[in-house]
């Protein structure tokens, strides 16, 4: 019995447009394993029969955007909607270990089918002819199981990022890596060196938010030492427990700060920086890193670090700590649920410099009165407004001298 999926109309129309034109026409790769597994695709790849300047000429009343037309793809935008069209092909040597040095377009489904990865992504759908599936890929599916397709030696050869995508698919569909696989996994991934920076972190973080975490960092530790080559350092036990943690996690950003919590921070700056990670994930990484010890023993103190860094941030902070230990943190819990507004900056303050100046505040105690004008109104002694601070600031001033 073929399976039958609802699918876009805009997708219909073009597999219905190849059809018109003679050209056989497949749903691909992830959206056919997403459609088996109940799941909505984030995008539909179509691959076609046809050379690209065939597909152009077939799809002439629709706007077509030449996407990679040597790899034979093009983009065809029908409904608003960008469907990416690929060729038939079968891929040529790969010398650099990451791309085909050439592609060959080909008539045959299943030669472009066993170029493909792995097996879960390596099934084609149509909705009349139903679900192609030269290599287990449904039978992996519903095992829970990321396979190659043919060689593992052969496929991580090819493409060294192969080996990432194959713990992120583990990962993200919490399944097992086949034994085979897994062995080639660990056998090549001295290859990843040829995998640019940003393909390797783009693989990790999309790791890092799986349901696998714990066990993939585990198993093939030696595989994330070849990326992060940082945790070498640690112990058995010690990255055991930052395995757990990141697992218990699921977050990037968090994931990523407590791989290194045993570790100088100056190790994480460096990590991030030969990953070419993006500015603001280097930084909050560091921040959260940085901040593992620092104390909330009042709701002043805490109100004025939120005021500082901001209420994402110390929610990110706590969640980190939730997990690490189970140190009370109620009282920088209630100050994020907080609805009464206490002022966490200088600026925030209703006075000024120039208002403790008309008081006879000067030279280095002003500095130090507004400092702890803040203090007292974060902390609720003082109400934050003109007159009780000005008051606040003559009866406290002799404390500043």
């Amino acid at each position: 019995m073929k399976p039958t999926f609802p699918l876009p109309s805009y997708v219909k129309t073009a597999l219905a447009v190849c059809e018109r034109h003679a050209h056989e026409a497949y749903l691909v790769g992830g959206c056919v394993r997403d459609l088996l597994r109940g799941v909505t695709p984030a995008d539909y790849d179509i691959a076609v029969s046809c050379p690209p300047e065939e597909t152009e000429r077939a799809f002439a009343g629709y706007r077509v955007i030449e996407t990679g037309m040597k790899h034979g793809t093009v983009t065809v935008v029908i409904e608003g909607q960008n469907l990416e069209l690929t060729t038939f092909r079968v891929d040529g040597s790969y010398a650099d270990g990451r791309h085909p040095d050439r592609v060959t377009f080909t008539p045959a489904l299943s030669a472009d089918l066993a170029r493909r990865d792995f097996t879960v992504n390596a099934m084609a759908y149509h909705p009349e002819t139903g679900l192609v599936d030269l290599f287990g890929g449904q039978d992996d599916l519903q095992r829970g199981i990321i396979r190659c397709v043919g060689d593992p030696d052969a496929r991580f050869t090819e493409d060294a990022l192969r080996i990432l995508r194959a713990l992120r698919f583990a990962s993200v569909l919490d399944f097992d890596v086949e034994a085979g696989t897994a062995a080639a996994v660990l056998r090549h991934k001295s290859r990843l060196a040829a995998v640019s920076a940003e393909r390797k972190f783009t693989e990790l973080k999309k790791l890092l938010a799986g349901r696998r975490v714990e066990a993939l960092l585990t198993e093939f530790r030696p595989v994330f030492t070849e990326v992060l080559p940082e945790l070498d350092a640690l112990s058995p036990e010690d990255y055991a427990a930052a395995a757990a943690a990141a697992g218990a996690l699921g977050d990037p950003l968090l994931s990523f700060a407590v791989l290194f919590r045993d570790l100088p921070p100056e190790a994480l700056e460096a990590a991030c920086r030969r990953l070419k990670t993006d500015n603001a994930f280097r930084n909050n990484a560091c921040f959260l890193r940085e901040n593992l010890a620092t104390p909330f023993v009042t709701p002043g103190q805490t109100r004025i670090f939120m005021g500082r860094y901001g209420r994402e941030a110390l929610s990110r902070l706590l969640r980190l700590r939730e997990v690490l230990s189970d140190e009370d943190l109620s009282l920088p819990r209630r100050v994020l649920t907080e609805t009464e507004a206490y002022p966490t900056t200088l600026g925030a303050l209703a006075v000024n410099g120039t208002d403790l100046a008309a008081i006879g505040v000067s030279g280095r105690r002003l500095g130090q009165t507004l400092a702890m004008l803040l203090t007292a109104a974060a902390e609720g002694e003082v109400q934050n407004e003109r007159p009780s601070l000005l008051q606040w600031a003559k009866d406290h001033a002799v404390e500043t001298e």
